[in-house]
């Protein structure tokens, strides 16, 4: 792993960490208030119905789950056994105070996953696996080591499910005023926030390992567009040496 590599990594935990920040003020506003139907904390209703389906799973992984809103509609749909991963610690302590409130701590385990967490986990671990806004607002090498061991860790009859953000031209790009490092790395205020690949770009970057059964365009809530992606995906059959 190369020094910018790791410098931006870096960085991006600790503006995740920033964002998913709860103060006590916060906690026990929510706590007196409450947080609403757990279905409104999805940013989509085409990505909900979807992560809905990993409830029909016995061990899911949500992997950088942010505040865990998919972790918990898998649990509140049936799983029993959700693992809510993310490298930023206030990601996951809202995650754990979310699924207290909503009532399904029993069943979601939020863990603070450093840089080699996954490598830990044992091979065939989760028949279901969601990801989503994170393989696209990382490094590319942290992102294809990410997809290498998700492949691992996940059952040859898993369900697994990409969620990234829209594709960004140079052209839209230089309309909006952004410029594109290295052709494809959006950086504001110094954090990497977007690496825009095409969906062909995006397939080839996963047929090592994952096949794609399919790919749906979904919008975020307040967007006419849809331009997001949700890749699912089958794990190739490993092959023996």
């Amino acid at each position: 792993m190369n020094e910018q590599t790791m410098r931006d990594n870096q960085t991006l935990v600790s503006f995740w960490n920033s964002a998913f920040a709860l103060s006590e003020a916060d906690k026990e506003g929510a706590r007196q208030e409450g947080v609403g139907p757990w279905e409104a904390l999805a940013p989509s209703e085409k990505l909900l119905k979807a992560v809905c389906t990993l409830g029909e799973k016995k061990k899911v992984l949500d992997y950088g789950c942010g505040n865990g809103w998919a972790a918990i509609a898998a649990a509140k749909s049936g799983c029993e056994n959700v693992t809510a991963a993310d490298p930023a610690p206030n990601a996951a302590e809202m995650t754990r105070f979310l699924s207290e409130l909503l009532g399904v701590s029993d069943r979601v385990h939020p863990v603070c996953s450093g840089e080699d967490w996954l490598k830990t986990v044992p091979a065939d671990s989760f028949d279901g696996f969601f990801c989503s806004n994170v393989l696209d607002t990382v490094p590319p090498e942290t992102a294809e080591e990410i997809i290498k061991e998700a492949a691992r860790v996940v059952t040859e009859d898993a369900e697994v499910l990409v969620g990234l953000n829209h594709w960004l031209s140079p052209e839209a790009a230089a309309e909006k005023g952004m410029a594109l490092t290295d052709g494809c790395k959006v950086y504001m205020d110094g954090v990497l926030r977007l690496v825009s690949r095409t969906d062909a770009e995006w397939e080839a970057i996963l047929a090592p390992y994952f096949e794609v059964e399919s790919l749906t365009y979904f919008a975020w809530q307040g967007e006419e567009e849809e331009k997001r992606r949700l890749f699912r995906l089958r794990r190739r059959p490993v092959t023996q040496e």
